[in-house]
């Protein structure tokens, strides 16, 4: 029983590292995110100086409303970059602390109820084999009894016929001698007729 609960603890812990490690992982991932974000953001901003100072420089008529929407359109994706970088930086500096804390808080939560549900499985498991054992002592009383009751049988058994037996060897015991005592006093009648009987 210690040896499961070492095993299964044993495996809850590998859980752990291995969130961590997923954790830090992702982590990770925040961070080249947010280093590619910072780079495309400084590329936009030096693409929006350019063509502010094409614009500024007196470009012709013709490519204004061209350069304006491109202007407009650089501006929006720096816009969402910067919005992302702050984001990005904003979790990692509180609430990413904070989303780990809280992930690992959720994990010892479920690893607790896991702890729970172990025990109680345990206890009914301890349960189930002491009914298991109450059951076995009672189906072996049953079986002594049943051998008991054929060895009971077979004494009953060998007494009927020892006793069959010794009725029918008294009863040809007593055959024989009526049947004899018959003849002999058949004999006896016909010695008396007969002449030649001494």
């Amino acid at each position: 029983m210690e040896d499961y609960r070492a095993r299964y603890a044993g495996r809850l812990r590998l859980d752990r590292r291995v969130t961590v490690r997923l954790l830090e992982g992702r982590l990770a991932e925040q961070e080249v995110e947010l280093t590619r974000l910072r780079t495309e953001v400084r590329a936009l901003k030096e693409e929006l100086v350019r063509v502010r100072a094409s614009r500024d420089a007196g470009a012709s008529s013709s490519t204004q409303p061209v350069r304006g929407d491109l202007t407009v359109r650089l501006q929006e994706a720096l816009d969402r970059a910067e919005a992302r970088v702050r984001e990005l930086e904003a979790e990692r500096e509180g609430s990413g602390v904070t989303t780990l804390q809280a992930q690992m808080e959720a994990l010892r939560l479920e690893m607790e109820t896991e702890r729970r549900t172990m025990a109680a499985a345990m206890e009914e498991l301890r349960d189930d084999r002491a009914t298991m054992r109450g059951q076995g002592e009672r189906e072996r009383e049953a079986e002594a009894a049943r051998a008991r009751i054929v060895v009971d049988y077979e004494i009953l058994k060998d007494r009927v016929l020892k006793k069959h037996r010794e009725q029918q060897r008294q009863a040809q015991q007593a055959t024989p001698a009526r049947t004899g005592s018959a003849f002999a006093s058949l004999d006896d009648i016909v010695s008396l007729g007969d002449p030649s009987v001494v």
